[in-house]
């Protein structure tokens, strides 16, 4: 799991679409990488967020690192934005 800060860097990180599997932005939207290698960027594929698979993706995340780390929890945060955001704070060396 990888949060990006910066959507530019999106093409500095993902050499091509098929590497990337699956995104949210900063609001819990789904994005996919486009365009070709050398060139991608991420766009939305819906308007829509999606919390509750979201919020499943990294529950699934911190579970398999606390098997090694069984201290580590992911934020309790109820609105998705805070979440997001503490996801990202929270560093998780592996």
């Amino acid at each position: 799991m990888f949060v990006l800060h910066e959507p530019a860097l999106a093409n500095d990180l993902i050499e091509s679409e098929s590497e990337f599997l699956e995104g949210y932005d900063g609001k819990g939207r789904p994005v996919q990488a486009c365009g070709e290698p050398g060139e991608v960027h991420l766009e939305l594929i819906t308007a829509q967020p999606r919390p509750d698979r979201l919020r499943a993706l990294v529950e699934r995340y911190y579970a398999v690192f606390a098997t090694r780390h069984p201290t580590r929890i992911p934020p309790q945060r109820e609105d998705l934005v805070a979440f997001i955001q503490a996801v990202s704070k929270d560093w998780i060396e592996e």
